[in-house]
């Protein structure tokens, strides 16, 4: 069984500013799929740029499709063991109260849902509940693990049996584009509910991110027990060897979630470098961080001025633009979240629903709270 190692986990500004990367890279392939009624097969003559759209779609693609979650994940699984290991360092198991936690933000991820029917959140909270066992082994059955996750067996499964995974409910999406075309707010809201979640179950499950999901959770809480994010030691030297095999697994490995992975883990490497090493590139993104610290309220934002942007109920403008007025739609999103980031915070110390989610997460029930036992 792990056993902290009683070593301070302070806040980790590094981490914020990936944070608040990956929420704006997530904002902006979105925007670039009008949050999702890009490819929901309705045709219209929207207003672009000709050629030049399909080379900023797959510019954009390349930088952040799945790219984005995944570093997202892994901050996920990062904040689990410094989580964890904080209530550990003061006795406690967190194993009943990250449980709850995770019932909390399945409940905030339908309400998400509901609005974007994209939600990621109720796909975390899911396989958060995974970490839990996951998180009392030791070092050597957690590698073990992740290089089980790694491998991508669910792809591996499909690509050699030729059988493609799928769950009964991506047929919905056929009901539910044209409703979000066409219909108000609440018709919207309960064809999300009905068919999102679940289809993006059935995503996941196709193209892998059921299973990277779970290693980035995983790879961060190895980050976290190895305390990588700190600069310490040979942490350095440990980036650039992740930074040089993220840039040739982009080209050489064979799996899309892989390439994702590999691509991913190149962008955090430099971040980290170029964070430590550069103080002028700390600088330059130390604004990232205030967008980091609200990511869960930002993730949620992004999702209701999207579609209000987008959708039918509000501006409809998936009729009217092609992807590159899009994704300067979502610039424009990154910028009015980011000004209300550094408003709020002037004030307080959380984002509004990250303060909820602690509130609730802390509510006086007995039954959460126990003492690991000696």
């Amino acid at each position: 069984m792990y056993r902290t190692t009683n070593l301070p986990n302070t806040r980790i500004e590094v981490a914020d500013a990936l944070r608040g990367i990956a929420v704006a890279g997530i904002i902006l392939f979105h925007a670039r799929e009008h949050f999702n009624l890009y490819w929901s097969g309705l045709d219209y003559l929207r207003a672009g740029f000709g050629d030049w759209e399909q080379t900023v779609a797959g510019a954009l693609g390349f930088l952040l499709s799945g790219k984005m979650y995944a570093i997202f994940a892994l901050l996920f699984g990062l904040s689990f063991f410094i989580q964890s290991d904080n209530q550990a360092q003061r006795g406690n198991d967190f194993s009943l109260r990250f449980a709850w936690r995770m019932v909390l933000l399945f409940i905030i991820g339908l309400v998400n849902a509901a609005i974007y029917n994209g939600d990621v959140l109720t796909y975390y909270a899911v396989f958060g509940l995974l970490m839990i066992p996951i998180g009392k082994l030791p070092n050597r059955w957690v590698w073990v693990i992740a290089a089980l996750l790694f491998i991508q067996p669910l792809e591996l499964y499909q690509h050699f049996s030729g059988h493609t995974l799928s769950l009964r409910g991506i047929e919905g999406m056929e009901t539910l584009y044209p409703t979000l075309a066409t219909g108000t707010f609440a018709q919207s809201a309960r064809a999300s509910l009905a068919y999102g979640p679940i289809s993006s179950f059935a995503w996941g499950l196709e193209h892998g991110r059921a299973t990277q999901t779970l290693l980035m959770f995983v790879l961060g809480m190895l980050a976290g027990r190895y305390r990588l994010f700190y600069d310490e030691g040979q942490h350095r030297r440990i980036w650039g060897g992740l930074l040089a095999a993220g840039i040739l697994g982009t080209w050489l490995v064979p799996f899309e979630a892989m390439r994702n992975l590999m691509t991913a883990t190149a962008i955090v490497a430099a971040v980290v470098l170029l964070w430590y090493g550069l103080p002028g590139f700390r600088r330059a993104l130390h604004g990232m961080t205030f967008f980091g610290r609200m990511s869960l309220t930002n993730y949620l934002l992004q999702s209701l001025l999207g579609t209000a942007l987008f959708y039918n109920w509000g501006m409809g403008l998936y009729r009217h633009v092609d992807v590159i007025y899009g994704t300067l739609a979502g610039v424009g999103i990154i910028l009015v979240q980011y000004a209300f980031c550094r408003i709020w915070l002037r004030r307080h110390s959380h984002g509004p629903v990250e303060w909820l989610w602690k509130k609730l997460t802390w509510l006086d029930i007995p039954f959460l709270d126990r003492k690991i036992a000696s």
